[in-house]
């Protein structure tokens, strides 16, 4: 609303020159005094103030098409050929209105040469239609930036939060806390978990790029490391079984994509139990189709609970296959209380890096 008074304020105000120009040319050049002359300038200039309108209404309805612009054109002509013939008809409307009133006689007839009139009907209407449509423009611009700006923001607070769930930032500092103590009391143990944990940072950065697919070999490294890592904190009560058909080590997926469920099982599952738990990842490669299965033997939850949980870290994972794969990949979770949790997934089985 503020936007559309203040358009039309701008619009009112811009007539105010042309119609100075009218009020100077009657004095200077015809000799009328200034009231004679502002009376002259309000009807010639009134007239196709109040048609301007039905301009910027017309171009506010006909935004221009590049796909028809022999249409948008033809229109546009018709209608200034319109704007004119009004124009050309009102102003001598007006002064014989005028002297009507003054002289009670009537008098209709044109002030204007109809090439003179013509001409300057078409510059008004040409100018008023140039300016609301260069306004259209500038707020499509404007509006276009600040969409691109609103898919970038959501763009990188996707990356970020697709980041955390790669490494969780608790996880480094329970890591670099183990292996403080362990520089004091085992160095080689301590030299053998820092090139884990060096070899867990260059696998993160180096694999940042959504695009960039990875061999379940090396995701399957990652989750070892990590593991590896994290049983330096929980000790005995990580218990890990790999379950993994040797042809599908081949299979390319999305990076990170067992991480932050193995994550998931570790935080909720293992780490809160005195006595620790089982996870298990298993891998099979069927008829095209590669199936992932991450499980663990923890307390497990209602699924109710699972579909209204606040973590991330399932949506994340279930999000980045769908918006991948569609609908050739499938996300499903199976848990309930006392009974573990398991995700399972299935995707394509391509043996080259995808870099879609």
């Amino acid at each position: 609303m503020h936007r559309r008074y203040r358009f039309w304020l701008v619009y009112s105000v811009a007539w105010l020159p042309y119609a100075a120009s009218y009020v100077t040319l009657f004095i200077s050049h015809l000799g009328r005094s200034f009231s004679e002359s502002l009376k002259d300038s309000l009807f010639n200039v009134l007239p196709a103030a109040l048609l301007g309108v039905g301009v910027v209404a017309v171009c506010q309805k006909l935004p221009w098409s590049q796909t028809h612009r022999r249409r948008f054109l033809s229109i546009h002509f018709a209608l200034a050929l319109l704007f004119v013939a009004l124009w050309l008809v009102t102003v001598p409307f007006l002064y014989a209105m005028d002297q009507r009133i003054t002289h009670g006689t009537w008098s209709y007839q044109s002030g204007y040469s109809f090439q003179g009139g013509f001409i300057t009907g078409l510059m008004i209407y040409a100018t008023i239609a140039g300016i609301v449509y260069a306004v259209q423009t500038t707020e499509r611009l404007r509006a276009e930036e600040a969409r691109a700006a609103r898919a970038e923001n959501l763009r990188t607070r996707a990356e970020l939060e697709a980041l955390r769930t790669q490494l969780n930032p608790h996880f480094l500092f329970n890591t670099l806390h183990s292996l403080m103590a362990l520089v004091r009391h085992d160095q080689q143990a301590a030299e053998d978990a820092l090139e884990r944990l060096a070899a867990l940072l260059r696998h993160t950065l180096m694999t940042r790029r959504e695009t960039e697919d990875v061999a379940l070999s090396e995701e399957l490294d990652f989750i070892q490391n990590y593991l590896a890592l994290e049983h330096l904190r929980l000790g005995e009560r990580l218990r890990f079984e790999k379950q993994i058909q040797p042809n599908a080590l081949d299979c390319h997926l999305p990076p990170f994509t067992l991480q932050p469920l193995v994550e998931n099982s570790i935080k909720h599952a293992i780490a809160r139990r005195t006595d620790g738990g089982l996870l298990t990842i298993r891998a099979e490669r069927r008829d095209g189709t590669l199936s992932l299965e991450v499980l663990d033997d923890g307390p497990g939850a209602r699924p109710e609970e699972v579909a209204t949980s606040s973590g991330s870290g399932l949506k994340i994972a279930r999000q980045r296959l769908m918006t991948r794969y569609r609908d050739r990949a499938s996300f499903q979770v199976e848990t309930w209380p006392g009974k573990g949790f398991a995700v399972r997934m299935e995707i394509p089985a391509d043996e080259a890096a995808n870099t879609k």
